[in-house]
């Protein structure tokens, strides 16, 4: 009789950066497929650099640090992509999946070596030409990836339609994910209308000061809203130059533990990003997975992961009144029974071993008989 069984793949994924060192969504998103990849018998090895450098096995993934020297982003982007072509280079890997444009180039070098080896990228990023040509040279390695990987990866599906217009090429789709053992709904929610914003604080692209201005609107349909500000950041001169009857209304968390952040997503009645230009929206996902509904901008790839009236609503990036609007309509949502089971039920393809993981390997399998 035969099995249906994927046989294990010999996978390094590669980024600069590493989970928990530096707290962002890609380095976390990194990690857990990594532990996904893991749990489902593939051999994964993930090669980063941290502060601290180091070598151990967690959750069954090969962890392997090299020394980062450098505090600034691309320097040390570009001293990464140095030091990883001989890793790649001596290793026996089925596929190298990088998460960077220099250790993406340092993959497609390393391959004309290991012939036998299939490179996959995934743009963390929109793989928009105007963007990387503001980015001087960097645009050109870009370009490199994006014309000599096996696979090249998107996020989402805006990213991809950006891929094909900008550079003609067409790429797979391999999102971000969920544990959706570990990110689940609560018994109960918080006794008033709370808001939860997760992320960046003082990035003032992810419209931390549009909320602020639409809290006194709400509060006019909910008088005892109040907005969580979840993440790193000081939003103190934010919260100065909010309108009156925003400051009163909020409660800054601060980054909190990775324990912390599925009660909080949980409890809330709505989590909002009226973000501009983002490639996936990694906290809606998990606010999904709580049961939460969900409050997004109407650009990029955030409608993507919204069923508006269902599991939450669209906002214009920006616009407080229209924000405002989406935030009193998610909360009504939160109101109704069938809410969390909906939202739950959207999260389920984004879950890291049943969903995103499987697709990868797809992908890498794809890659590597093309």
């Amino acid at each position: 009789m035969g099995s249906n069984r994927v046989r294990p793949v010999r996978v390094a994924l590669t980024h600069a950066f590493c989970w928990p060192e530096v707290r962002r969504g890609a380095e976390r998103l990194v990690a857990e497929l990594a532990r996904a990849l893991a749990g489902l018998g593939h051999e994964v090895t993930l090669l980063s650099s941290a502060f601290e450098r180091g070598r151990s096995t967690h959750d069954g993934v090969r962890e392997v640090r090299f020394r980062r020297w450098r505090e600034d982003v691309f320097a040390a982007e570009t001293d990464f992509g140095v030091r990883v072509l001989p890793e790649l280079l001596l290793g026996r890997y089925d596929v190298v999946h990088s998460h960077g444009r220099r250790d993406g180039v340092a993959s497609i070098r390393a391959a004309r070596v290991r012939r036998d080896r299939a490179t996959v990228h995934t743009d963390i990023g929109i793989p928009s030409r105007g963007w990387w040509a503001t980015l001087g040279k960097e645009a050109g390695y870009a370009a490199r990836v994006i014309e000599d990987v096996d696979a090249y990866a998107c996020m989402s599906e805006h990213a991809l339609e950006v891929l094909a217009c900008d550079y003609g090429r067409e790429g797979v789709l391999i999102p971000g994910g969920v544990d959706l053992a570990r990110f689940r709904p609560a018994d109960q929610r918080t006794p008033h209308p709370t808001i939860l914003y997760s992320g960046a604080l003082e990035e003032p692209r992810k419209g931390v000061a549009t909320l602020l201005e639409a809290l006194p609107l709400i509060a006019r349909h909910e008088p005892d809203v109040r907005l969580l500000l979840s993440g790193p950041g000081d939003p103190a001169r934010l919260l100065a130059d909010a309108p009156p009857g925003a400051r009163e209304r909020t409660d800054v968390l601060g980054t909190g533990t990775l324990e912390d952040q599925p009660a909080r997503y949980a409890r809330a009645w709505t989590c909002a990003l009226p973000s501009l230009n983002d490639t996936f929206g990694l906290v809606l996902v998990e606010a999904l997975a709580c049961g939460t509904p969900i409050v997004a901008a109407d650009n990029a790839a955030l409608p993507e992961l919204v069923s508006p009236g269902v599991t939450g609503a669209l906002c214009h990036h920006g616009d407080a009144p229209s924000v405002a609007r989406a935030c009193t309509a998610a909360i009504d949502l939160a109101r109704r029974a069938e809410t969390a089971d909906a939202c739950r039920e959207s999260a389920r393809p984004y879950d890291w071993s049943t969903g995103v993981a499987p697709r990868a390997v797809a992908v890498y399998e794809q890659a590597r008989s093309s």
